[in-house]
């Protein structure tokens, strides 16, 4: 079973948010790297997540985002760099600081034959939450979950959602200062995933720091105060989605085009025209001032190059457009 929390073997000093200094980074990474054997996983990372924020850490598979929230939960030592919570020591070695750390991992760890009570009652004890505050703890964090009238329920009994949730309330029983999430919303439906949005907004409201990964773009642009795209080890783009939208793509319109099957010919004729793959494999697109896009014109070339239109549309650009123009640049800004 994966621990949900961060050596979580001490009594728990419980964090006053209000009372922290919000120009002191909750999260503070500086000059991460990391290999494994000849691959350079990260290559000098530096970002900062402040308390109330919600930040977004993405990248395609392979980038380095694990290994990075693996060094920032102290379960991997960073070849060089520092990690440090609330301007204090170095996270490696500092137990006392990792354990106001909560992490919830992409797998449903939780003990499947135990109701939700008695699993949240396991992970209080895990986290020092000391004897006379666990049965308030339980309760406080099951009302901000949603899980009261669940309470008695077997967590196998539990759909996938309520699965997710209760994943998330039992890494929030210490209250830790820094929550990090790997794709918290992973195969829930839309529900689900909505009333964990809303936990994770109020946790922010509350002064929790939260860092989470995901793949989920309209995740991202609907929850992100900030956003980090992860590039072959090192941070390619960082900052606020509206303003980096802004910024790129002032006064441009994008063009979708949804395709049939392309071929390695149709590929490069769709090149030619401007067009460049994006996130879904069957569209293609590209920017032009909206003055500049005629469909009547784009269909008569797409049906000249031999291909089968599904779809023609036009749209602002998006975090998803954002993050593809990323991934096929060295540097955007």
């Amino acid at each position: 079973m994966v621990a949900l929390l961060i050596d979580a073997v001490q009594p728990h000093t419980f964090v006053d948010d209000a009372a922290h200094p919000m120009s002191i980074p909750r999260l503070k990474v500086t000059g991460a790297r990391h290999r494994f054997g000849a691959r350079q996983v990260l290559e000098g990372v530096d970002l900062e997540v402040l308390p109330g924020e919600i930040y977004c850490l993405l990248g395609p598979n392979g980038a380095g985002k694990s290994t990075l929230m693996r060094a920032i939960c102290g379960r991997l030592e960073l070849d060089a760099g520092r990690i440090q919570l609330d301007g204090g020591e170095d996270l490696h070695g500092n137990s006392a600081a990792r354990r106001r750390i909560g992490f919830v991992p992409q797998e449903i760890a939780l003990y499947r034959d135990l109701t939700v009570r008695e699993n949240l009652t396991t992970f209080a004890r895990f986290a020092g939450v000391s004897r006379r505050q666990i049965s308030a703890c339980v309760e406080d964090a099951m009302i901000r979950t949603g899980l009261v009238d669940y309470a008695d329920r077997l967590c196998r009994s539990l759909s996938g959602g309520y699965q997710r949730r209760l994943n998330i309330c039992a890494s929030i029983l210490h209250k830790p200062a820094l929550l990090i999430l790997d794709e918290p919303t992973v195969g829930i439906d839309v529900d689900a995933r909505d009333a964990i949005h809303a936990l994770l907004q109020d946790l922010r409201a509350r002064g929790t720091a939260i860092m989470l990964t995901t793949h989920d773009l309209e995740q991202a642009q609907a929850l992100a105060d900030r956003i980090g795209i992860l590039k072959s080890g090192h941070l390619a783009l960082e900052g606020v989605p509206s303003e980096l939208l802004r910024t790129m793509y002032a006064g441009q319109t994008e063009l979708l085009a949804v395709l049939g099957k392309v071929d390695a010919a149709s590929a490069l004729a769709l090149r030619q025209l401007g067009l460049s793959p994006t996130q879904a494999n069957d569209t293609w697109g590209c920017l032009a001032s909206p003055t500049a896009i005629d469909l009547q014109v784009v269909t008569q070339r797409l049906k000249a190059i031999g291909v089968t239109i599904r779809e023609l549309r036009v749209r602002e650009p998006d975090l998803t457009s954002l993050f593809m123009a990323t991934l096929r640049r060295d540097s955007v800004l």
